[in-house]
């Protein structure tokens, strides 16, 4: 567990973040922060079997839709609305 923490954790995630950084990608990393406690809802479900209520599944929804929301692709203008 402790070198999951370490090497998996820490160098990778902050890696990863840092690439994801550097490639002009800010405004999608901040809206993944989002999903961070439902995923580990759904994880805890899946691993200790916890029990999640109607009103979870509802807010996990809600984030997940924000987050597809935030981070999808800027749509292209026509080449007459550029003009």
């Amino acid at each position: 567990a402790f070198v999951w923490l370490i090497v998996v954790l820490s160098i990778g995630a902050v890696g990863l973040l840092l690439m994801m950084i550097r490639e002009n990608a800010v405004s999608r990393v901040a809206a993944l922060f989002y999903l961070v406690p439902a995923v580990t809802a759904l994880i805890a479900w899946a691993l200790f079997d916890e029990t999640l209520s109607p009103i979870q599944g509802v807010g996990m929804a809600v984030v997940t839709i924000a987050v597809m929301l935030a981070t999808r692709p800027a749509a292209t203008q026509p080449a007459a609305a550029q003009r």
